[in-house]
């Protein structure tokens, strides 16, 4: 199966008109026909799709597993996948499995922390270049609090951070993409999130190295939790997107999986505001179908099931930037 990338969705010609969207461009295909993309942005190669995904405790030890994510990942094709829960060195077969099928040429960074559940950047190198090197943040920092008379990492797994350029757009985009899993709720984990949120918002202010920056991961918690207060400052500010950009009014559009049903907001996107002008729509949700229609004629509650304990508990989250011309509209 040839990939979307290698049949001309990229390659406009000046003043011609937009291409039409490739035969196994899944995605553009999905978002279009749930009226997700504006009209002038159909058929358009001026996006860019990032996808944050925790896998949970992916490593390369079950063919089955890896063929599975690599076939969900070849459908997905994103442009920039930010992992949580992987294993050092895992997703490289699924890298080169993904190169072999010409789902593009992707390459894979890692983090140090974590152990078995680091963060990982996955990129295609066609379109999506890193302009330094991929690197945790915060770690020559001693970033602890104190819980229960106990002194914890605010980041059990450092952000993974580098600025990259995408290659989609006249006018190539530049932004700082830092990929996080901050502290889980198991044991707490309040006081850590709250001092991971307040890192983080100093970092947007004074330390990023671009004006536009994305931070996409899994942050343990729903976005109007109080934990969030830094970040949700700067939102009030007008500096971000966050609670806005992640709209928690329902049970549907939660990502964390449990397979009694309840769902939960946990894998989010925080947005500078420049950066946030290039999204095409805001927190709108496309259901798997495979957990409410299952063709095996299974209950919701097996396939629910068979999701979490084959694949993950967590569903891939999916952010498209779509780019317009400057002069004809201030938003790129």
């Amino acid at each position: 199966m040839s990939s979307k990338k290698k049949q001309n969705r990229r390659s406009r010609q000046p003043n011609s008109n937009p291409p039409l969207v490739a035969s196994n461009d899944r995605i553009s295909k999905l978002l279009q026909s749930e009226d997700l993309v504006p009209d002038p942005s159909q058929g358009s190669d001026k996006f860019f799709d990032l996808i944050t995904w925790n896998i949970k405790f992916f490593n390369n030890r079950d063919p089955k597993r890896v063929a599975i994510i690599t076939n969900i990942l070849h459908e997905l094709n994103a442009d920039i996948f930010v992992f949580q829960e992987i294993e050092e060195h895992s997703l490289d077969v699924v890298a080169q499995n993904l190169i072999d099928s010409s789902a593009g040429l992707y390459k894979v960074a890692y983090g140090t922390t974590g152990g078995d559940q680091r963060v990982a950047i996955m990129y295609d190198t066609e379109w999506v270049k890193a302009s330094e090197d991929i690197k945790e943040l915060f770690g020559n920092e001693d970033l602890t609090v104190n819980v229960e008379n106990l002194k914890k990492q605010v980041f059990p797994r450092l952000p993974l951070a580098s600025n990259f350029v995408v290659r989609t757009a006249d006018d190539p985009f530049d932004f700082n993409l830092v990929g996080v899993h901050l502290k889980s709720q198991r044991g707490g984990g309040f006081e850590q999130r709250k001092a991971a949120a307040q890192r983080l918002a100093e970092y947007i202010q004074n330390d990023a190295a671009d004006e536009d920056i994305i931070i996409a991961g899994d942050w343990n918690a729903d976005p109007n939790r109080p934990e969030w207060e830094p970040i949700q400052d700067l939102e009030k500010q007008g500096l971000l997107k966050f609670e806005g950009f992640n709209f928690v009014n329902s049970q549907v559009e939660g990502s964390h999986l449990s397979v009694g049903g309840r769902r939960s907001k946990l894998d989010v996107v925080a947005v500078t505001i420049d950066a946030a002008k290039a999204v095409v729509k805001e927190a709108d949700v496309v259901e798997w179908t495979i957990l409410d229609d299952s063709p095996l004629a299974l209950t919701e509650r097996e396939v629910r099931k068979k999701v979490i304990d084959t694949i993950s508990d967590h569903l891939p989250v999916l952010t498209r930037f779509n780019f317009t011309d400057r002069d004809a509209d201030d938003e790129a």
